[in-house]
Order: structure tokens, then C-alpha cells, then sequence
């Protein structure tokens, strides 16, 4: 009974050091992440007031937590990332929002309030022009987020 014990105990403590790196990981990434650069111009003149935005969506649409949506960024679409960021456009006013999303979809109450929060943007700034592009996939919630724009547009072969 004692090496079933033994074995037991330096599984989880195996298990406790790789949990501990993983985290350590993702706060390290987090820390050095550049904060103060959120836009970048990829072409074109800086100074122009035509500016086209391309916000990407790749992920599950769920709800989650302020600190959460911040380690997980990348895996997930959230109500609360998606109206951040949209407040964040308000400092180049662009005239064109892209939404370029990837989505399987996911919660109804996530994909309706991000639906929401894109029906208000729009109402808010009435000369904005709000599209929505999908290369891979655009189901479910995804899709009924789509609805809130101005146009839906797919690439060949996207689901």
C-alpha cells in the first residue's frame, strides 16, 4: 500500500509543477505584452481620416470574468473583450469596422449580448459603416452576432 501511496503523491506533485509552469508562462506572456501599441497601420497614410478597422474574432463566444477574458484572449470571443475594444476604436474613428470572425458560436447569452453591443455601437455612431468577413467559419452564435451589421461577407469555401 505504501508504493501505491508513494507513486500517488509524485503524481500529483508531477502534475502541481506543470500546472505552476503553465501559469507562470502565461503571466510572464501577459507582463511583457505590449500594451501601449493597440493599433498598427498596415497600409496607406497615417494621417488619413479614412480609416478601415479589422477587428478578428477567433474563438468561442462565452462569458467570462474581467480577469479571465484577459489570460485567455486568444481562445475566446467575450461580451466584455469585444465592447473594450470597441471603445478603443473611438480614438481613431474609424469609418469602417471590419469584424473578422471565426466562431463555431457558443453561449446564446455571450452571442446576444455581443449582437447588442454592435446594434449600440452602430446606433451610437451613425456614420459608421459595420461589415462582418469570415474565412473558416461563421456558425451559431456567431452567425446571429453577423446579423447586427451591415453586411456579411464569406470567403470561398467558409462554412
Amino acid at each position: 500500500m505504501s508504493i501505491f501511496w508513494n507513486i500517488y503523491i509524485k503524481s500529483i506533485a508531477i502534475f502541481v509543477s506543470i500546472l505552476t509552469i503553465i501559469i507562470f508562462t502565461i503571466l510572464l506572456l501577459s507582463f511583457f505584452q505590449d500594451k501601449n501599441n493597440k493599433y498598427s497601420t498596415m497600409y496607406g497614410d497615417e494621417s488619413s481620416s479614412n480609416i478601415i478597422a479589422v477587428y478578428e474574432l477567433n474563438g468561442l463566444i462565452i462569458e467570462t470574468s474581467r480577469e479571465l477574458a484577459n489570460f485567455i484572449d486568444p481562445f475566446i470571443i467575450s461580451p466584455f473583450n469585444t465592447n473594450k475594444n470597441l471603445e478603443n476604436l473611438k480614438e481613431i474613428s474609424p469609418k469602417v469596422i471590419i469584424f473578422s470572425i471565426n466562431s463555431p458560436g457558443g453561449t446564446v447569452s455571450a452571442s446576444k449580448k455581443i449582437k447588442d453591443i454592435i446594434k449600440n455601437y452602430k446606433k451610437d455612431n451613425k456614420n459608421k459603416i459595420i461589415f462582418i468577413h469570415t474565412n473558416e467559419l461563421l456558425a451559431s452564435g456567431g452567425y446571429w452576432v453577423a446579423t447586427a451589421a451591415d453586411g456579411i461577407y464569406a470567403s470561398y469555401g467558409s462554412i
